[in-house]
């Protein structure tokens, strides 16, 4: 399923004294299979863009197409849209309300109208791709919880409408870092079983990890867009545009400013553990600190 936005733009209250412009002129095209990172200060229009990718917000100017259609013609089926395009927001566990995870889980479903054994099919299959197949724990309180279980509900709750693409706001925002980590590897799980993954994020490390590819966003336009590889390979034009950049990728500043030839392709891990034995192999790294 292709996303494709031509043009887009979103500006909030129209005429009123707080008319505000978040997103001009946006065009971009979402491929199946690609895991995509925005990027950008607070405020640069990557929340705005992301709810557009889902027919959430309609576009003041542009269109929004979805296999070559416009979603927001008449007689489209948006529902469907949305059904396709899961949306989860920051914080989503704010949004959970029902009394058990079952219940919650099955909200959705339940809304399009599917048979109780298909329901029951769809929560216990979600509550096994978010890793919540602890006995009992369907008839639990969501508020029962941990922070990071709390979460995974509120994926597991977007995941029972077998969305072909999901949307992520900040996924792994406020957590601590185990949970954090294991909210990281279940979205790249996600997408190596076949999802398309859309995630907002501003920890670069996070980016350079899991993104085959990265849009920057600035004062609501695209001003880079590209692999990992060739938007990190130009880190100091980031941090002037005061955005912050992979702790490999300032590792290997620091030490090509030393004199190290280090190469400036490197952004993971695994590669500057690589060109560093390369480096140490070869003798150049003497002196080295």
């Amino acid at each position: 399923m292709q996303v494709k936005l031509e043009h887009v733009t979103h500006t909030y209250q129209p005429g009123s004294p707080f008319q505000a412009t978040a997103i001009r002129n946006v065009s971009m095209t979402i491929e199946p299979g690609e895991f995509l990172s925005l990027i950008g200060h607070t405020g640069s229009g990557k929340s705005t863009l992301a709810q557009h990718i889902n027919g959430l917000l309609k576009p003041t100017e542009g269109k929004v197409l979805l296999d070559g259609q416009d979603i927001h013609e008449k007689g489209y089926p948006i529902k469907e849209v949305r059904r396709k395009i899961g949306l989860v927001f920051q914080y989503p566990e704010h949004q959970l309300f029902e009394e058990t995870v079952a219940k919650d889980i099955a909200f959705g479903p339940k809304n399009l109208g599917l048979g109780e054994a298909e329901i029951a099919d769809r929560v216990q299959e979600a509550l096994e791709r978010v890793g919540l197949t602890e006995a009992g724990i369907a008839e639990k309180s969501p508020f029962e919880l941990s922070g990071g279980q709390m979460r995974r509900v509120a994926l597991a709750g977007v995941l029972a409408m077998r969305p072909e693409i999901l949307v992520l706001d900040e996924p792994a925002a406020g957590l601590d870092p185990q949970s954090r980590e294991e909210m990281l590897q279940l979205i790249a799980d996600l997408h190596k079983r076949g999802c398309t993954v859309v995630m907002i994020s501003h920890s670069m490390d996070n980016v350079a990890r899991f993104s085959t590819r990265a849009v920057v966003m600035e004062k609501g336009t695209i001003v880079q867009s590209g692999t990992p590889e060739e938007i990190f390979r130009h880190a100091e034009a980031l941090e002037k545009m005061g955005l912050d950049v992979p702790s490999v990728c300032r590792l290997g500043i620091r030490l090509r400013e030393m004199g190290v030839p280090c190469p400036e392709d490197i952004f993971r891990e695994e590669q500057a553990e690589q060109a560093l034995l390369a480096l140490w192999k070869g003798g150049r790294a003497h002196g080295v600190q």
